[in-house]
């Protein structure tokens, strides 16, 4: 692979291809995200990512234990809000519920860039306006963009095993470790919003943020874990008080 220079001086870095990244930001992120500093390239990584994940989250709902699943969602969602659910409702939504596969590829192919360039500028602003970092948006991004790639390997281990126990929820969330719990607990509930695959994205965003902005990374996955908990206690409550 091509070399670049590196930064100040220092001895020129062998540029990642796109298996290495991936693989680095799994097994050593520190020394990957240190690299990607100075070759912060991310349109492979993103594309990867993204494109990966929507496939196999789409390919799992062509499957009709799929379809069901996610049409009794979104039925027991609106009965808990008080929408009424007539026949008619029930029988567009069974419509639409075939083509969910081609609507979570679509939805997923957008959103998540666009997520991912709100997140990337958010942080950025916080680093340049609050914590002095000299990280350009780009390199922001690439952080954002590395640390994504394990939702792409949550849907390889997730879809094998929904398709094995014909369920659409995530078995990585810490109510699978619960069973004994009532459905409708509030522990319940807790549990069901906390998933490690979130709590790795949040520790690896902090591994690379902490890189990119040359801070301690414990300061860091604090902040940005407070405010995980936060939003997992929100969505606790209204799961729990609305009963979706």
């Amino acid at each position: 692979m091509q070399a670049r220079n590196g930064l100040n001086g220092e001895p020129p870095v062998e540029r990642l291809g796109l298996i290495s990244r991936l693989l680095g930001t799994l097994t050593s992120p520190r020394e990957t995200f240190e690299r990607v500093m100075v070759d912060p390239r991310w349109v492979g990584v993103l594309v990867l990512g993204v494109v990966g994940a929507a496939v196999l989250s789409s390919l799992l709902l062509t499957a009709d234990f799929a379809q069901r699943a996610l049409l009794e969602q979104q039925l027991s969602s609106m009965e808990s809000f008080g929408a009424p659910v007539t026949d008619e409702v029930r029988a567009e939504m069974e419509q639409g519920s075939r083509f969910a596969a081609y609507t979570t590829f679509g939805s997923m192919l957008v959103g998540v860039p666009i997520f991912c360039v709100v997140l990337a500028g958010m942080l950025h602003g916080v680093g340049y306006g609050l914590l002095g970092g000299e990280a350009s948006f780009g390199q922001v991004f690439a952080v954002v963009a590395h640390a994504g790639l394990v939702f792409l390997v949550q849907q390889l281990v997730a879809v094998p095993l929904n398709y094995a126990r014909e369920a659409i929820t995530s078995p990585t969330t810490l109510a699978a470790f619960a069973p004994m719990l009532d459905d409708d607990a509030f522990a319940h509930k807790l549990l069901g919003t906390i998933d490690l695959v979130n709590v790795w994205w949040i520790m690896l965003l902090s591994i690379g943020l902490a890189v990119a902005w040359k801070r301690r990374t414990a300061p860091i996955a604090t902040a940005l874990f407070g405010i995980y908990a936060g939003i997992v206690l929100i969505i606790a409550v209204l799961r729990t008080n609305f009963g979706f």
